[in-house]
């Protein structure tokens, strides 16, 4: 059997030989090792995971205990120690002392018996002394050393979002994107399938999941303790779609009426456009688009498995324009590609490969999309722009930028927000302090969410 600390550290080396992250490469781990038990699967995502999720603290701890920089040490012992120090500070089921043992005999086994020492001696040392770590203070610098620090998130990043949250705001961010995350189903509604709710609560905690109602929208759960939701009871049957509420909100803000025409040009994995089909039922359309093949195969296994007839699925790249669609749509999404900041909490490898200059790239991009897609709106139709990020030039600056040099204007849409959410949410405001109407920011965590930004705009000439 292979030794499940071994996969975890060529996943880490694999990682740590470029700046740019492969997303896929720890799923595809895991699928090629899914033999392996329950136990020895969880344990290798949580530690890769963790080591990922915890990099710049991992790092900083180690160059308090460390003579030799973690930047200096051998990629093969840079990455052994990484592993074993989020072992000994972030899980306590592990003794440390196992910790410690198997990190020195992963060394020899390696060919480095000459640092096994080394090994041993750093990681103990961190071992009895992991309560007493003086981290970077939260007065100097205005925080941004401890934020950065403690929650592992970069330094530029947390400038940028003390600068636009300030600190309160912003901690609690940074934590909430360490918090382990439920996993939030949609419960289809007026397909053949569908069940109520409750007896689906019922199907699933029966099975062994928790289950919670969430708060803000009546049709969705949310689901901890699972360990394959594929073998569920329900979701072969299409009685329900993993989507996040933050994700769902934009459905529940465009509200699409039975009969209508909804474009997607950005779809994968498709939530939003499988949550639209539901709503104009048989009589109407979802067209949805993606860049390649692969993703659009995820919307169309998606779709067969709900059993939604009306979505037509097509490869097409969103830049280029299709003159075919031009006032077609009766409502327009574009949940356009973006620095993914508001979902830090769900894929760690975002913080450690966006980089400022790759914001401004973005914003580039999503003009593009832009450009292309907007007269796809039929007079009178809507435009429903949104992104899972927090920040402004990607938000609030781009849909300013819509409305300045494109045919549309705000619709005010809190009647269509879950109360909890319409009495509390914060407003983006406009460059003279005016609350706008038409767009709304969910900060993470606030309200148990992903941090999202949906605008509704409407075509006007």
């Amino acid at each position: 059997m292979p030794n499940t600390r071994e996969i975890v550290l060529s996943v880490l080396m694999e990682y740590d030989k470029s700046d740019t992250r492969k997303k896929s490469l720890l799923k595809d781990t895991l699928t090629k090792y899914d033999y392996l038990e329950t136990r020895d699967k969880a344990f290798i995502k949580r530690v890769t995971d963790g080591c990922l999720e915890r990099n710049i603290q991992i790092d900083y701890v180690l160059d308090s205990f460390s003579k030799t920089p973690v930047k200096k040490m051998q990629p093969f012992i840079r990455s052994l120690m990484r592993m074993s120090v989020y072992q000994i500070m972030f899980m306590d089921q592990i003794p440390d002392s196992a910790a410690c043992n198997e990190a020195v005999k992963l060394a020899i086994k390696h060919k480095f018996s000459g640092l096994k020492g080394f090994v041993n001696g750093v990681l103990r040392n961190i071992s009895r002394n992991k309560d007493k770590i003086e981290y970077p203070s939260k007065e100097s610098g205005g925080g941004v050393d401890y934020l950065s620090v403690v929650y592992s998130t970069p330094l530029w990043l947390c400038k940028m979002w003390l600068s636009e949250y300030g600190f309160e705001r912003t901690e609690d961010m940074l934590k909430f994107f360490l918090t382990a995350r439920p996993t939030t189903i949609r419960v289809t509604r007026g397909l053949p399938q569908s069940c109520d709710i409750e007896t689906l609560e019922k199907e699933l905690t029966a099975a062994g999941a928790q289950v919670k109602r969430n708060s803000l929208l009546p049709y969705a759960l949310e689901l901890e303790k699972t360990d394959n939701i594929m073998f569920l009871p329900g979701f072969a049957e299409g009685k329900y779609a993993v989507q996040d509420v933050s994700s769902m909100l934009v459905t529940q803000i465009a509200d699409p009426q039975p009969g209508q025409m909804v474009v997607d040009v950005c779809a994968a994995p498709g939530g939003k456009s499988l949550h639209a089909a539901e709503r104009v039922g048989v009589e109407g359309k979802v067209i949805s688009r993606d860049i390649s093949e692969r993703k659009c195969d995820l919307i169309r296994d998606n779709a067969e498995r709900l059993g939604l007839s009306n979505i037509l699925t097509q490869v097409h790249d969103a830049k280029i324009h299709d003159e075919k669609l031009n006032g077609s749509a009766d409502i327009l999404y574009l949940d356009v590609p973006c620095s993914g900041l508001g979902i830090l909490g769900r894929k760690n490898d975002i913080k450690l490969n966006v980089k400022p200059s790759g914001l401004e790239e973005l914003e580039h991009l999503q003009w593009e999309i832009v450009k292309s897609s907007w007269d796809y709106v039929k007079v009178g139709g809507y435009l429903i722009y949104s992104t899972c990020t927090v920040n402004k030039a990607e938000n609030e600056d781009m849909v300013k930028r819509i409305c300045d040099e494109l045919p549309f204007e705000p619709v005010d849409f809190f009647d269509k927000l879950p109360k909890e959410l319409a009495d509390s949410v914060k407003q983006p405001k406009d460059a003279a302090g005016k609350t706008s109407v038409g767009q709304i920011q969910l900060i993470p965590g606030k309200h148990g969410t992903d941090g999202f930004f949906i605008a509704k705009l409407r075509r006007i000439s």
